[in-house]
């Protein structure tokens, strides 16, 4: 344990931010037309193509200020921000606030109240505290995300399992199912930390978990945060609710690599690299089937994931 929290204290320190210049052959951003259901990344993040109109109103109007005033600043998360901050997810202009923030799926997760972006200053993150005001308009804009992306709502049935309550279950039994074997055996962390970019292998920025994302080549320091902290199992892992509440699964995060891999906002600094059939995503495919088979067997104890 001792080693996981000197590794997330020391992320970002590493002082990789790669190339500002646009990718070749053009890519960026698509516009933003939340009224077509795109939110200007590209990356597969809107399932049910909803018309996010109402969603983006919701953050411009309650949530951008709050977070503005809370959580931005030169040595905290806004988009201009210097030093070891994990996340730069604060805009420094409120036209671009809702694309930067839905683009951090270790902040937003699957749009549920157990997201990080609730959650984490929730568990005392740097002293600071939502009020309950506060609290309601993000959760209000939450599930606002989460029912025009996925089609799905909370029930009003009382004792009815909402969606943060359905994916916490998911990935606590997901979690509870991995094993280091299992890790080891797919190559997970020499593949993901071994992958190239333009600017050399993902550990070059990652391997202390810069960025709020782990690739360690030591299977055990990867393995002991991915497994154990939310914020680093959502980059790899997410659950889909496209399907409805009933149906909800965990599934391999393809959308967070999309996102990062065609340097979408808030990832326009990070150096490109295969978009697909990497060899992390083989891995990746490899470590969920195995661990899917252990969930499978029914004996595993569940495991909830800790905010930080």
């Amino acid at each position: 344990m001792r080693t996981i929290l000197a590794l997330i204290a020391s992320a970002g320190l590493v002082g990789c931010v790669g190339s500002i210049d646009p990718p070749p052959g053009g890519g960026g951003n698509d516009p933003v037309d939340p009224a077509t259901g795109d939110d200007g990344n590209d990356n597969g993040d809107n399932p049910a193509g909803g018309d996010l109109t109402a969603a983006k109103l919701l953050f411009d109007t309650n949530v951008y200020g709050v977070v503005k005033a809370k959580c931005s600043g030169g040595a905290c998360h806004a988009e201009s921000a210097q030093g070891s901050t994990l996340t730069r997810f604060v805009a420094d202009q409120p036209a671009t606030g809702w694309q930067i923030a839905v683009g951090y799926t270790a902040l937003v997760g699957n749009f549920t109240t157990s997201a990080p972006f609730l959650t984490l200053i929730a568990n005392g993150h740097k002293g600071m505290s939502w009020t309950q005001t506060e609290k309601d308009k993000i959760t209000e804009w939450l599930g606002k995300e989460l029912e025009l992306r996925n089609g799905t709502t909370t029930p009003t049935t009382p004792g009815t399992p909402g969606p943060s309550q359905v994916g916490d279950t998911l990935m606590a039994k997901f979690a509870g199912c991995m094993t280091l074997t299992d890790f080891q055996a797919t190559n997970m962390a020499g593949a993901w930390a071994n992958l190239q970019s333009g600017e050399g292998a993902c550990k070059r920025c990652h391997a202390n978990g810069g960025e709020g994302f782990i690739a360690n080549e030591t299977a055990a320091t990867t393995f002991g945060v991915v497994s154990t902290k939310k914020m680093f199992w959502l980059q790899y892992f997410t659950v889909d609710f496209s399907q409805g509440l009933a149906a909800a699964k965990v599934i391999p995060n393809t959308v967070s690599f999309a996102g990062v891999c065609a340097r979408q906002a808030p990832h326009q600094a990070h150096p490109t690299f295969q978009c697909t059939g990497n060899a992390g995503q083989v891995a990746l495919k490899a470590f969920y089937d195995k661990t899917m088979a252990n969930v499978a067997t029914g004996t595993c104890a569940p495991k909830p994931l800790e905010n930080f």
